[in-house]
């Protein structure tokens, strides 16, 4: 069974509908505004489409701030009275509640909304302790008619890929019953400004370094940190210090855009000379003077942990999804795998797996041995964890590819004999670090792109709708204009050929040396490509590469992954597309989100397309 229609209707409104965002209002040179809006965004609308109570919240806990503080709130509400009531801002230590109602802890203040904002002062400020303190703002909708404005959608927030866990929790009284991470889902924060008093100085600047940071042995390094302005001046030239290990270093960083006063934020690249030596080291970095100036801030300066590394792995999760062709919601998971492949290339790794629940057609895998329980359809997940919607993906899966792994991945694949009988895959995978015990696993999975068949049609429930489900895209009017079953149809990133879903053992020694590439041969004969019920299915033309998978031993979820170069299905062989002399015809980037960039900036994603058609990534730094 689908997910239900209402999640989807929230979804497609959170994308397309947009506000106006707040305008700040004026500040003495003592205070400041937060907010994880960090780029004075405009604000997109969320919600369940039903008359109840919200409560939504956001955790300030940067120790920048602590010290700081908390006057009152500001948040945009497209809500109109009267069909928005009970309005209020509030503090507590924790999210909590106490007879299903939330039950803030520090104190609570009544307001109203006029011109379609919420502005609270708190009768006394609170100073922002170490463990930080959560801020939130309260109303009930009491009306869902039209002419109040967004009342289905009545909070107001930020698509981003940053301060996912703190930036949008919400509770309410029906929709959701228990505190909900719901910025997670969403990929989003809350709009809300939170005002604050400091006694910060005309230059101070703060800084915030992650608690591990990366480069590799012998190479210059580009360190990303957050960097707040609490300065009553356009910050536009930083000095720094730094201490990696016993080797010391300064620099002078200009920027290129100036950072606002009074609370802006921005994420700056600063210069760390080569190490020769691998490891872990102390990493310390301080910003001694702003503009010119002696940067007086307490928190200019922060700690973490240097790693330095004979590769930094480019980090690709495996998506897979569940689906049918005779399961008539199933066209949004066709439609969210096409535009992950259109918005993330190569970086994209994608198993789709037709069930036997509603076709034969290319089901090759048996729904009780795919690698989670599916219960619905059309289901995905992402490195085999929570069942999700397909529409979600898009949402989800770049803060999986930002995290750091610990090996690197590579596939390539070959025909064994002049009949093309059978494939060749060898995957290289390349540690960071020194492990004894290891327990990992490879697992092989051969996918065909490029698959259609006359007699194929795909269920479809949206025929005649004004509009998809979920992501956004062109593709969905081969849906709303077709009928209730569609044809002609190309599948992609459909699974072909999976034995060995949960991996082989064997495949990587347990004695692993950092830097040091290992490699495994697999073999897939091609007498073996046919469905369950033993039939050919592939079709002339069809593109098909090999997926090669690290797994984690114990657990059996997905470290890293990549796919290989593609091959070309005829009835008489297979024809490698890949050419030893193949030209690089074009060069993209993207960040460590996936998010395409004009120029390499830090550490990025640099993707060659080849003359033959295929690609090769790499991550550097610049």
């Amino acid at each position: 069974m689908p997910l239900p229609y209402l999640f989807i209707i929230m979804k497609s409104r959170f994308i397309i509908a947009s506000l106006a965002t707040l305008c700040a209002a004026s500040m003495t040179a003592s205070d400041i505004d937060f907010s994880y809006n960090t780029d004075n965004e405009e604000y997109k609308v969320y919600g369940f489409s039903i008359k109840e109570k919200y409560d939504v919240a956001i955790l300030i806990n940067d120790q920048a701030y602590i010290g700081a503080k908390v006057t009152g709130i500001s948040v945009g509400m497209p809500v109109d009275p009267p069909a928005v009531a009970d309005v209020s801002a509030w503090l507590s230590t924790e999210l909590k509640l106490e007879n299903k109602l939330n039950a803030p802890d520090i104190c609570s203040k009544a307001g109203e909304v006029v011109d379609q904002s919420i502005d609270i002062t708190f009768d006394t400020p609170y100073e922002i302790p170490q463990e930080g303190v959560w801020v939130g703002y309260s109303f009930n909708i009491t009306d869902l008619s039209e002419e109040y404005g967004w009342t289905t959608d009545p909070i107001a927030c930020i698509q981003t890929d940053a301060n996912l866990d703190k930036g949008l929790w919400v509770h309410t009284s029906r929709s959701r019953l228990k505190w909900t991470n719901v910025g997670e889902t969403l990929g989003a924060v809350s709009a809300m400004v939170v005002h604050l008093s400091t006694d910060f100085g005309p230059y101070d600047v703060a800084l915030s370094l992650p608690a591990q940071s990366y480069i590799i042995k012998g190479q210059e390094y580009s360190i990303p940190a957050t960097v707040i302005n609490h300065g009553s001046n356009a910050l536009e030239e930083i000095a720094y210090s730094y201490t990696v290990g016993e080797q010391k270093g300064t620099g002078t960083l200009h920027l290129d855009t100036p950072l606002e006063a009074l609370g802006k934020t921005a994420v700056v690249n600063f210069n760390i000379s080569a190490m020769e030596e691998m490891g872990e080291f102390p990493f310390t970095l301080t910003l001694e003077k702003s503009n010119g100036e002696p940067n007086t801030d307490p928190y200019r300066e922060a700690k973490g942990t240097m790693n330095v590394w004979p590769v930094i792995p480019v980090t690709r999760p495996l998506v897979e999804e569940f689906t049918g062709l005779g399961c008539g919601y199933c066209p949004r998971g066709y439609v969210a795998m096409e535009e992950m492949n259109r918005m993330f290339g190569d970086m994209f790794v994608g198993l789709a797996y037709h069930s036997s629940s509603y076709e034969s057609a290319m089901v090759t895998v048996a729904d009780n041995d795919f690698p989670v329980n599916v219960t619905s359809f059309p289901s995905s997940c992402i490195n085999r964890g929570d069942i999700i919607d397909p529409s979600y993906l898009p949402y989800r899966w770049d803060s999986y590819a930002a995290e750091i792994v610990p090996a690197e991945v590579s596939v390539n694949v070959e025909y064994t004999d002049a009949a093309n009988s059978r494939i060749h895959a060898t995957s290289t995978v390349t540690f960071v670090r020194d492990e004894a015990n290891a327990d990992y696993k490879l697992s092989f999975a051969l996918v065909a792109d490029g698959l259609q068949n006359d007699s194929w049609s795909q269920s479809n429930y949206y025929a005649g709708e004004e509009e998809g489900d979920g992501v956004d895209s062109e593709l969905w009017d081969l849906f709303l204009n077709g009928g209730s079953k569609v044809k002609g149809l190309v599948f992609n990133d459909v699974v072909a050929y999976y034995k060995d879903i949960h991996g082989i053992d064997g495949s990587v020694p347990t004695d692993i040396k950092r830097g040091e590439p290992m490699t495994y041969d697999y073999y897939i004969d091609m007498a073996d490509v046919q469905t369950l019920n033993h039939r050919d299915f592939l079709n002339n033309g069809a593109k098909l590469h090999v997926v090669a998978i690290l797994l984690d031993g114990k657990t059996l979820k997905p470290v890293n992954c990549n796919k290989s170069a593609s091959l070309t299905f005829d009835s008489s062989g297979i024809t490698v597309l890949t050419d030893d002399n193949a030209k690089v015809v074009e060069t993209i980037y993207h960040n460590m989100q996936g998010a395409r960039l004009q120029s390499p900036k830090g550490i990025c994603i640099r993707t060659e397309i080849m003359s033959d058609g295929s690609r090769r990534s790499s991550k550097i730094v610049r």
